[in-house]
C-alpha cells in the first residue's frame, strides 16, 4: 500500500499476478470518520446503558426503602387497629354491664312501684269498658300470638346468654320455630324500623310502634316482608322466622314495649277477649285506670 499524490494505492499480490487499487484520499478520510463516529456511538451507549443501568437501581433502592417504610406504616396501623379493637370489645362490654345494671334498676323501680299500687284499674272503669271498647283495645295495643304456635324456649327476664353464657337480663321471650315460619303482628300500628339484613345482635328486625306507646320487636328473622312506615293490620304476616344475628338456632325474639319500658310479652300473647282483665293485674306497671279513660275518648271520636 502506498500514497502517491494524495492518492491511496492498495496493491494486492498472490502466486499468479498482482493487482493494484488506488483510492482517493477523501475517501480515506470518510472511512476514518465514519469509523471515529461508530466508536464514539458505540461508547456513547455504553455509557448511556451504564447511566440508565445506574439509575434503575436508584429507583429500585428507593421503592425497596419505601416499600420497607410502608411496611413498617402497616405493621403499626395494624397494631393500632388491634389496640382500638380491644378497646372498643372492652367498651361494648362496660355498655353491655351498664346495660344489664340498667335493667336491673328498671325491674327494681318497676317492682317497687308495683307492690305502691294495690290495684292499677278500679272495678268501675272495667265495668264501664262496652264490648266494642274491648275490641278496640284488642286490635290497637299487642295481644295474642306472633306465631301460629306458640312454644317457650326463653323467657322473660334473668338468665344465662346462650351466646356470652353470661347472666344478664333477657327484654323479651324466644319462640320456637322452623325456618321460614310466618311472623304476625300483634295489633295494628306503623312500622317505625326494619333492619333486612343480617347485622347485629337482632340480625333482621322489625319495629312496630302501636298506639297509646306502645311497641313490639320481632327479631333473629330469615325475612322482613314490610318497610319503613308501612300501615300494619292486626295478623298480618310481616316476616318470616329465622337465625339471623346473634342466634344459636332458628326462634323468633318477641318484645313488648311500653313508653320506654320492657314487659313481659306472655301476659299479652295470653291476653284475649275471653281474659280481658288478666292484663290489668299482671301488667301493672302500665297506669291502665289513664290508658283505658283515654282509649274510651278515641274511641268515641272514632265512632263520630
Amino acid at each position: 500500500m502506498k500514497i502517491l499524490n494524495n492518492r491511496l494505492v492498495i496493491t494486492v499480490s498472490d502466486v499468479n499476478s498482482t493487482k493494484s487499487y488506488n483510492i482517493h484520499q477523501l475517501f480515506r478520510k470518510i472511512i476514518l470518520i465514519v469509523i471515529i463516529v461508530t466508536v464514539l456511538v458505540i461508547t456513547g451507549a455504553f455509557w448511556f446503558i451504564s447511566f440508565l443501568t445506574t439509575e434503575i437501581n436508584e429507583v429500585k433502592i428507593k421503592k425497596k426503602q419505601e416499600i420497607s417504610i410502608l411496611t413498617e406504616k402497616e405493621k403499626k396501623l395494624q397494631a393500632q387497629n388491634l389496640f382500638y379493637s380491644m378497646q372498643i370489645k372492652g367498651k361494648v362490654k362496660d355498655i353491655e354491664e351498664l346495660s344489664s345494671k340498667l335493667d336491673t334498676i328498671e325491674e327494681i323501680v318497676g317492682l317497687k312501684r308495683d307492690s305502691n299500687e294495690q290495684i292499677s284499674i278500679t272495678k268501675a272503669t272495667l265495668t264501664k269498658i262496652t264490648s266494642a271498647q274491648k275490641m278496640y283495645m284488642l286490635s290497637t295495643i299487642p295481644n295474642g300470638k306472633p306465631l301460629e304456635r306458640i312454644s317457650v324456649s326463653a323467657s322473660f327476664g334473668y338468665r344465662i346468654h346462650p351466646v356470652t353464657h353470661e347472666r344478664k337480663f333477657h327484654r323479651g321471650i324466644d319462640l320456637r320455630a322452623n325456618l321460614r315460619t310466618p311472623v304476625y303482628a300483634t295489633a295494628d300500628g306503623v312500622v317505625r324500623y326494619v333492619q333486612s339484613r343480617d347485622s347485629g345482635d337482632f340480625g333482621r328486625v322489625i319495629i312496630i310502634s302501636h298506639n297509646f306507646g306502645f311497641e313490639t320487636v320481632y327479631a333473629h328473622l330469615k325475612q322482613t316482608k314490610v318497610k319503613l312506615g308501612d300501615v300494619i293490620k292486626k295478623n298480618q304476616v310481616i316476616g318470616m322466622t329465622g337465625n339471623s344475628g346473634r342466634s344459636t338456632g332458628p326462634h323468633l325474639h318477641y318484645e313488648v314495649r311500653y313508653a320506654s319500658m320492657v314487659l313481659n310479652p306472655r301476659d299479652f300473647i295470653n291476653w284475649n277477649l275471653k281474659k280481658y282483665e288478666s292484663i290489668f293485674t299482671k301488667q301493672r306497671r302500665v297506669k291502665w285506670e289513664y290508658l283505658v279513660k283515654l282509649i274510651k275518648e278515641h274511641h268515641k271520636l272514632g265512632q263520630l
